[in-house]
């Protein structure tokens, strides 16, 4: 086999956990929230199939910073350090958005408005989302090492030193 064939094989295996991972979002979306983004209203007729639990409020920055630092890293040279740099991206881009919700958005708002755009999404502060965010990226981090070590790269912190 060989190494652009691996990295392949490799770049899929980063794409489809990630994919799974969005889907579980999709399901707790579906299940657990009364206020659905709006692609996903026409997916749910009627309430939640469950009642909504507080505590699990943070979960879905968890599954948006580790599947999208997978899926980024699918498309970069699958590795340790590009797992690392594409999780804190996306843990970056999350703390941003959460810290915008702490001041009603005030920042984002004078930002979006000199783009053009003349509406914000609504959002709610919350200090679990941050850390939801954090432990997303070292989740990336992890399942990427997994599936480093499944496709059979022994050292996978030197991965991307290799020609």
């Amino acid at each position: 086999m060989t190494a652009l064939s691996r990295d392949r094989r490799i770049s899929v295996s980063f794409a489809s956990v990630s994919g799974a991972l969005l889907l579980l979002g999709v399901a707790y979306y579906l299940c657990f929230r009364s206020v659905l983004p709006p692609m996903l209203v026409p997916f749910r007729s009627g309430p939640p199939a469950f009642e909504s639990v507080a505590w699990l409020g943070w979960f879905p920055s968890l599954i948006h910073v580790s599947a999208f630092g997978l899926l980024s890293c699918a498309f970069l040279r699958p590795g340790l350090a590009s797992a690392l740099a594409a999780g804190a991206t996306w843990a970056g881009v999350n703390l941003l958005w959460e810290l915008s919700c702490r001041d009603q958005q005030a920042w984002l708002r004078v930002g979006v408005e000199q783009v053009g755009v003349r509406r914000v999404p609504a959002c709610t502060y919350d200090a679990a989302d941050i850390a939801a965010s954090l432990a997303g990226a070292v989740a990336a981090v992890g399942i990427a090492w997994l599936i480093l070590r499944l496709h059979g790269v022994r050292h996978p912190a030197f991965r991307e030193q290799r020609a």
